[in-house]
């Protein structure tokens, strides 16, 4: 499952992510290299988690809200994957991993930190590891995950034309399947434009998302979305998602219930931040969830936070090896 922004499924992935139950994000790879940089002693540190203030937006109480019909059109014609955007930046990011036994043990796993780039692969990121609860990689772990990151490089670069061809279906078969799921997303639920409300100083408006029960699904991501409900800030005007917040109104069962459960009443929240003054990227997201894994239960409470966002290009990686 992707780290969409498509006002839910942006929240799903960091609800199914944790646990290992929705899969790794297309194209991310974890724990590679990326070219050779000297990593500082310091990073700079995240962000706080948001001081999220909601409230009347300053408007004329009598104000009508924008029209539904074309402000939904307006934000479905905007919708872009998180990964996709990413993929233009370099930025840190900070994991709270939790990790699953093989006995269905789930438990508080390392705080890991990497440095994500672009990948060789359009459109896709890799990440380089720096540092795992608080300590950072010694130069010769740093050297052995940049000679992986090398060597799939070339790898890459050698490739036959049959694989290139082959990599170039796939990955038109992964924008396709991201476009069923915004068409999906769009068809299963009723949504409904509450109010206005200030999100950290930019007018928004609350969208409520509420399944429809009679709906049924058609891709394996709308059959977990119709198992929660949602609530979504859109700016106002820029018809960006600001803000996410969803929670699960059924159990969702993998394996036939079998392999595990997450229960009704786990809870997911997701918020992004407008870097440079042009685009809107992730900033963090929080994952509160009770379920099952084999015969064990469980309780999480995870977080993971992006920063320090550079719009990347070559004296971005020039500055980074300084």
């Amino acid at each position: 499952m992707n780290a969409s922004t498509t006002l839910v499924l942006a929240a799903l992935a960091g609800v199914l992510d944790p646990l290992g139950l929705a899969g790794p994000a297309r194209g991310a790879v974890r724990e590679a290299g990326a070219p050779r940089a000297q990593v500082e002693a310091r990073l700079p540190p995240p962000p706080a988690a948001p001081e999220i203030r909601t409230g009347p937006a300053g408007q004329p109480a009598g104000r009508a809200l924008p029209d539904r019909a074309e402000f939904i059109a307006r934000v479905r014609a905007g919708l872009r994957t998180d990964r996709q955007l990413q993929a233009q930046y370099t930025f840190l990011e900070r994991r709270e991993e939790v990790e699953v036994s093989k006995l269905g043990k789930v438990k508080d796993g390392p705080v890991k930190v990497y440095e994500v780039y672009p990948s060789v692969e359009p459109g896709n990121t890799y990440k380089r590891l720096i540092s795992v609860d608080g300590r950072r990689l010694s130069d010769e772990e740093l050297e052995k995950n940049d000679r992986i990151h090398q060597q799939h490089i070339l790898e890459r670069l050698n490739e036959s034309p049959e694989e290139k061809a082959k990599r170039a279906r796939d990955e038109a078969k992964g924008r396709a399947e991201d476009q069923r799921v915004i068409d999906e997303l769009f068809a299963l639920y009723e949504i409904t434009l509450a109010r206005r409300e200030t999100i950290d100083g930019h007018p928004t408006v609350l969208a409520l998302l509420e399944p429809r029960r009679q709906y049924k699904p058609r891709t394996d991501e709308g059959k977990v979305m119709k198992k929660f409900r949602a609530r979504a800030w859109v700016h106002e005007h820029e018809h960006q998602v600001v803000r996410v917040e969803v929670e699960a109104v059924e159990n969702i069962g993998y394996g036939l219930g079998i392999i595990g459960k997450v229960y009704k009443g786990t809870e997911g929240e997701f918020v992004r931040t407008k870097v440079n003054g042009e685009v809107w990227l992730p900033s963090r997201a929080r994952l509160t969830a009770t379920g099952r894994v084999l015969f064990r239960k469980f309780a999480v409470d995870s977080v993971t936070e992006w920063w320090d966002y550079r719009k990347f290009s070559v004296s971005t990686t020039e500055e980074t090896r300084r």
